[in-house]
């Protein structure tokens, strides 16, 4: 599941992961990404970190609440205002390198 508030990002996201051979969802808010996350479960979540409303950071608590555990990437154009990460969380800062990006699911799916 990507996560991302930008709909461009979110799309090139998609495309390029699913040109590798991932199944993609896309949800453009962490209130989004909650309410579909029941339905398809996701094997890892890439997030942005600054969203209207909340954060990648709380929707990854959440998201762990309800899966402990989960893989997840969070991303961000502003490593400053990220801070510490939840265990297991990589970041990755934006511009994201996508084929980085895809040896780091590799490792972690």
């Amino acid at each position: 599941m990507v996560v991302d508030d930008e709909e461009a990002v979110g799309y090139v996201f998609e495309r390029y992961l699913a040109i590798k051979g991932y199944r993609v969802s896309v949800a453009h808010s962490g209130e989004q990404a909650l309410e579909s996350f029941q339905a398809d479960l996701p094997d890892l979540v890439i997030s942005d970190y600054k969203m209207p409303g909340m954060n990648g950071d709380e929707l990854l608590r959440r998201l762990r609440a309800m899966q402990p555990g989960l893989p997840a990437v969070m991303i961000s154009a502003n490593p400053i205002d990220v801070g510490p990460m939840l265990d297991g969380v990589a970041f990755f800062p934006k511009p994201v390198s996508l084929d980085t990006l895809v040896e780091h699911l590799e490792t972690v799916l």
